[in-house]
Order: C-alpha cells, then structure tokens, then sequence
C-alpha cells in the first residue's frame, strides 16, 4: 500500500519517504533503462556513421 509519508513527523529524511512497493517498481524499471541507454548508444553510432 503506498502512503504518504510526513517528513514533519519524523527525522527519517528524504529515504524515510520510500516504502517497500516504491523500491520494487524502481528495480523493475532497471533493465528496461539500461537496454534504452544501450539502444539510444548504437543508433547514434549508426547515424554517425553514415552521415
């Protein structure tokens, strides 16, 4: 369940704010970033290369 949490409420600071469901959507992304890093690197390598 996601909440929203109140930094006033404690000394946590901004890592306070991050709940076990947010960590998990974050590395789920992690291999979907990293194989668009690697694309954008090869096309721009393609296009450099033929122009």
């Amino acid at each position: 369940m996601v909440y929203e949490h109140k930094c006033d409420n404690c000394n946590a600071g901004c890592t306070g704010r991050h709940n076990a469901e947010e960590r998990a959507e974050e590395i789920k992304a992690g291999p979907y970033l990293l194989f668009c890093g690697i694309l954008i690197v090869i096309i721009s390598i393609v296009i450099e290369r033929l122009f």
